[in-house]
């Protein structure tokens, strides 16, 4: 039974079964984390007692009246009772579902009601989802094009920056003005600047040393360098950690200088407020698109800043290299850090809301404990 439960939770769909009053008798983790109840209910025990037909009056339940605003209640009464007259399947594609305590979303329903149990079931596909796998199926397909780009620009322009130099020491040499040393020295180091870009660019990321790590351990040390810094002294850091999140696996510094990215990043947003504020949070998320995928489970690391977010007109540019909203900026921070979260079959999205800027990076669990077995195996 247990293993039939956890099948059950896996589902992508969300399933929740209803009794004839309309209570939330049992739903599965990927309904629960959509917005349908804030606390997961005995789901296992439940469940159990459906299987085995027995009394379910006296186990905790929840009023479907508490969850959805009256419009989307009454719509859904509508069609239950016609899946229930019908005793068929309703499938209605589209819906807008309007939540008390979270946001609205689009939904695909399918309502069937079993008068075996006496309770109906619903089994609903997230619009936002499938809108999701779309993006950042785009997202990536045109990240992988403009880092193509730059790699063949930076090829191109990396013997013309050798020649640059070398005419300009040569210059230095033998000119017998010194006035012009200052002008010679701006191109010697204008060019080294634009030659460590370049090798940035072209160089291949080391090989990645994985091994199981604390990701809460990696976040603090990158806490620990940006408060180090004198221009970042003044930002809050608020701390929001979820602890029951099992070690990953994969490259801890890697990891850390992504993070540190995301961190600077935020950073420099923030200082023009008057109160700089960033927020590190981890959590567990269900069944979410990663790369094109839905994921069962994934680790998320969520950085919020105050700053003024970025312009509407950047926001498909902003993890290509070589774009950067900031001044003096290379556009490489970003750009490294999503390459860096990739590696770990994870991917970081941009998403802005209540006057705050929102870094979210995703990485699936479901490798983590697969590796786990196979270590332990």
């Amino acid at each position: 039974m247990d293993r039939h439960f956890r099948a059950f939770n896996q589902l992508s769909t969300e399933i929740i079964i209803l009794n004839k009053n309309l209570d939330i008798l049992i739903m599965n983790e990927s309904a629960a984390s959509n917005g349908w109840t804030a606390d997961l209910i005995d789901n296992l025990n439940i469940f159990k007692q459906i299987i085995n037909k027995e009394d379910l009056d006296s186990h905790q339940i929840i009023p479907l009246a508490i969850i959805l605003e009256e419009n989307s209640l009454s719509e859904l009464q509508e069609t239950l009772s016609m899946a229930k007259e019908k005793a068929s399947a309703i499938t209605i594609r589209d819906m807008m579902l309007s939540f008390k305590a979270s946001a609205d979303r689009a939904v695909d329903l399918t309502v069937t009601f079993s008068s075996e149990f006496d309770v109906y079931i619903l089994e609903i596909s997230n619009l936002d989802n499938l809108n999701r796998i779309i993006n950042s199926t785009r997202t990536d397909a045109s990240q992988k094009i403009a880092a193509g780009l730059a790699r063949t620009l930076a090829h191109e322009v990396k013997n013309p920056l050798a020649g640059i130099k070398g005419a300009a020491q040569l210059i230095k040499k033998k000119a017998s003005d010194k006035s012009i040393e200052k002008f010679i020295k701006i191109i010697e180091d204008e060019t080294e600047r634009l030659s460590g870009i370049v090798s940035k660019i072209l160089t291949p990321a080391a090989k990645p040393n994985f091994a199981f790590f604390n990701i809460h351990e990696a976040i603090e040390r990158v806490i620990k360098l940006i408060q180090a810094s004198d221009k970042t002294t003044k930002i809050i850091i608020e701390k929001d950690y979820d602890p029951s999140i099992p070690e990953i696996y994969g490259d801890k510094n890697l990891f850390i200088q992504a993070i540190l990215n995301l961190f600077q990043n935020a950073s420099h947003a923030s200082l023009d407020n008057k109160e700089p504020t960033i927020g590190i949070k981890s959590k567990v998320s269900f069944n979410q698109p990663i790369n094109g995928k839905i994921q069962s489970t994934i680790l998320e690391i969520i950085i919020t800043d105050n700053g003024n977010g970025i312009h509407p007109d950047h926001l498909d540019q902003i993890f290509f290299p070589m774009v950067s909203t900031k001044e003096g900026g290379t556009g490489l921070g970003l750009s490294i850090a999503q390459d860096i979260i990739k590696i770990h079959k994870g991917n970081i999205r941009y998403e802005r809301s209540n006057a705050k800027t929102y870094f979210i990076v995703a990485i699936p669990l479901l490798n983590q404990s697969s590796r786990l077995e196979v270590v332990n195996g």
